[in-house]
C-alpha cells in the first residue's frame, strides 16, 4: 500500500496536477538562501510551482532565484534571477523549471504559460536565493508526482 504525501488532499487535486505542499509567509532572505521546501524519500517530478507576494517587496533592486541544493549531486538553477521591485501585494513569481527567470505576473491571475514547472527534483531542498537586502514577503505553493516510493515535499517552517 502506497503511503503518499499530502494527507487529506483532495483526489481532483491528485488527479490533475499531482500532490499539493505549501510554505506559509515568510520575510525574503537578506543577501542569502533560505530553504523553501523539503524533498524527502526519493525524486520527485514538480508540475506547477509559484510564489505569491504577500508583503511588498522593497524597491532596491531584489533579485530572487530558486535553485536546488540536493543531498547528492550538484545543485540546479530551477529559475534564474528576476527584478521583483514591481511584483505587487498578490502578484506571483512562476518557476518554469528550465533555469529561464521567474515570470513575474501581477495579481490579477498567472498566465497559463507562465505555470507549468515540469522538472525533476532529487532528495534535498529547493532554495530561494536573494542577491540583496531588501523587505517584503512571499508565500509558495507546488504541485508534484513521486517518481520514487515515499517520495514526498513539504514547506519548511516559517
Amino acid at each position: 500500500m502506497y503511503s503518499g504525501p499530502t494527507p487529506g488532499a483532495s483526489v481532483i487535486t491528485d488527479i490533475g496536477k499531482g500532490f499539493r505542499a505549501t510554505r506559509a509567509t515568510d520575510t525574503l532572505p537578506q543577501t542569502a538562501e533560505e530553504a523553501i521546501f523539503t524533498v524527502s524519500g526519493g525524486r520527485v517530478f514538480i508540475t506547477r510551482f509559484f510564489g505569491e507576494v504577500t508583503d511588498t517587496i522593497s524597491a532596491t533592486d531584489p533579485q530572487l532565484s530558486i535553485t536546488t541544493a540536493p543531498t547528492t549531486g550538484t545543485a540546479v538553477v530551477l529559475a534564474s534571477t528576476v527584478d521583483s521591485k514591481s511584483a505587487e501585494i498578490g502578484g506571483f513569481l512562476s518557476v518554469e523549471g528550465d533555469g529561464s527567470a521567474l515570470v513575474l505576473s501581477l495579481a490579477g491571475a498567472i498566465l497559463g504559460t507562465a505555470v507549468p514547472c515540469n522538472c525533476i527534483v532529487a532528495v534535498g531542498s529547493i532554495v530561494l536565493k536573494s542577491l540583496a537586502s531588501q523587505t517584503g514577503s512571499m508565500k509558495w505553493f507546488l504541485t508534484y508526482f513521486p517518481l520514487d516510493l515515499g517520495a514526498a515535499v513539504v514547506g519548511t517552517s516559517a
